[in-house]
């Protein structure tokens, strides 16, 4: 049984590739019993973690972003990695997993199902989350920047909204979860929060100013943000002061709340607390 189930999660992901219809790189207990019918059409919270690709993480924020999803995903989730770099080439935006852990079978449903296929649907779901987890591991390890290359531009407000306003678009009332990797020091030609190797300390309001009207007010509609490494500079080695980084954080509030979003924790560079 595990084996099988290894081998067909593994092909769910190369199939996603070629399927022209909904992508799901984890394979459905409801599919793999051939109970379909039985299949809720919705999930319960849509999860999508953004990885900053300008951004070289030590080891230790890389546990931390792998800790977080291994605590946070359950049953019910939809879970989506993207990769993004606004201005890397060969950095392109690109959903790198998509797919969907199943949500517990109803009392109804189990007495109205064949019982042979109930066992099979039950041993199903008892590896789900197990298999499912180590790949979506796998495709985090591979979603970060690991180079030595650098991008001295990353308009990350930019590429953060469009990216997230086509992502969230087709989503339906369940909770949404945006996890930000990334150090969300923005550096283009609009302005720059960096100074002499360090955060600078900005001043929220008038920053704001500057990207207000681009801002799309759905981009984040009803979505809580979490961040990941804000502030993260020079691997970890560059200090930044207290103000600094308030001030970075006050400028993301911002940004999101405009946006219709809710920046729910903003860690620099870690999060004291587990995403919920």
């Amino acid at each position: 049984m595990k084996k099988t189930l290894i081998s067909l999660m593994l092909a769910a992901c190369s199939l996603s590739a070629v399927a022209q219809t909904e992508r799901d790189d984890i394979i459905s207990c409801y599919d793999y019993a051939d109970v379909a019918e039985f299949k809720p059409d919705s999930y319960s919270r849509d999860v999508v973690v953004m990885v900053d690709q300008t951004v070289n993480l030590d080891v230790n924020l890389k546990k931390t972003v792998h800790q977080q999803m291994g605590q946070l995903l359950t049953s019910g989730d939809r879970i989506r990695i993207v990769p993004f770099s606004a201005n890397a080439q060969g950095r392109y935006t690109d959903v790198a997993f998509d797919g969907a852990f199943d949500t517990e079978l109803s009392n109804d449903s189990r007495n109205a199902m064949n019982r042979i296929k109930l066992n099979k649907f039950d041993a199903c779901m008892e590896k789900q989350k197990t298999l499912a987890i180590r790949l979506v591991h796998e495709k985090l390890k591979t979603s970060f920047h690991d180079s030595e290359q650098t991008y001295p531009k990353t308009e990350l407000a930019g590429s953060l909204m469009s990216v997230s306003k086509s992502l969230f678009s087709d989503t339906g009332e369940q909770r949404k979860i945006l996890i930000l990797v990334s150090d969300m020091l923005e550096n283009s030609d609009v302005s720059s929060f960096y100074a002499r190797g360090s955060v600078r300390t900005i001043d929220p309001d008038a920053e704001f100013a500057k990207y207000a009207s681009t801002i799309p007010s759905d981009a984040l509609s009803s979505v809580d943000v979490f961040v990941i490494g804000g502030g993260y500079l020079n691997g970890g080695r560059a200090y930044s002061s207290q103000s600094a980084l308030n001030s970075l954080r006050s400028f993301w509030e911002k940004i999101i709340a405009q946006a219709g979003g809710n920046l729910s924790d903003f860690g620099t560079p870690q999060l004291l607390t587990d995403i919920r």
